[in-house]
């Protein structure tokens, strides 16, 4: 899923590795796609690497008004990440203020394809969700009651409100509780201050940066299974950064590291 839904999750033969760098690329779209609160029609272009491997190229267009805003995002897999398993997604946000909310995913992994669709209706706490897999899990996830699922937000909803304060008042903080239509958790968001990027590459931004630091909560809907280097949220660290580029603050990178190494997406100054 692309927002750790409309991607298949991992199979039995899916190294540990393999599923960090798969949710790696599901959530850096997202998060990546958080400066919509501030553009219109805008399209952003990042590079996803894993070290010096390239996984992937995500493309976001973002959309927001007064009375609408919409995400589109397409993603991918190239270089080592196609290697391992070509991989394909779109995702489409699309909310009215005041109004219902929709999501629309699809994704194709190896020979797996899948397609969710989340509706959060108006005037009800409940979202309603219809998931397709070709092909069963290999796996079993933790259980999502109702109840937990009451008052939530779509997976973006809380960058839309990062990015809307960074503009407003230069720092991002806040608790959200967030359900993409399989996995329930919270997401907490702590301002890390300003830091100064370098990048030795062309096209790349340098400069100061805002510095997000991003923590889950997992509550339901993920995984039961367990490896000799299956990774707790304690062993993970998020970090999603935002530079001013020709007088827009936009996201310019985002970093996970764990176990396995430290993963980025880095936008692309495309002239």
């Amino acid at each position: 899923m692309l927002v750790w839904l409309a991607m298949p999750g991992p199979g039995s033969n899916e190294s540990n590795g393999m599923s960090f760098m798969r949710n790696f690329i599901c959530a850096g779209v997202v998060l990546m796609a958080s400066s919509a609160a501030a553009f219109d029609g805008e399209t952003l272009h990042y590079e996803i690497d894993w070290g010096l491997a390239t996984l992937a190229d995500a493309k976001i267009q973002l959309l927001a008004t007064k009375s609408v805003r919409s995400v589109s995002a397409e993603i991918i897999s190239r270089g080592v990440g196609a290697w391992f398993s070509n991989f394909q997604a779109t995702l489409e946000i699309m909310g009215i203020n005041g109004g219902a909310l929709v999501l629309n995913g699809d994704s194709a992994w190896g020979d797996v394809l899948s397609s969710i669709t989340v509706i959060w209706p108006e005037g009800d706490s409940r979202p309603l969700v219809d998931f397709f897999r070709s092909k069963p899990r290999e796996y079993e996830l933790t259980p999502v009651s109702d109840d937990s699922t009451a008052d939530t937000v779509d997976p973006l909803s809380p960058l839309f409100d990062i990015s809307l304060q960074l503009h407003q008042n230069n720092r991002c903080e806040g608790s959200y509780r967030v359900f993409d239509g399989v996995r329930r958790y919270d997401l907490q968001v702590k301002q890390g201050g300003i830091e100064v990027l370098r990048s030795g590459n062309v096209g790349e931004y340098s400069g100061e940066a805002y510095r997000c630091e991003i923590s889950l909560i997992r509550l339901g809907g993920f995984s039961t299974k367990r490896g000799l280097f299956k990774l707790d949220e304690s062993d993970i660290t998020r970090t999603l950064y935002f530079g001013s580029v020709e007088g827009q603050l936009l996201p310019v990178r985002f970093e996970i590291e764990s176990f396995f190494g430290r993963a980025t997406a880095r936008l692309k100054l495309i002239n």
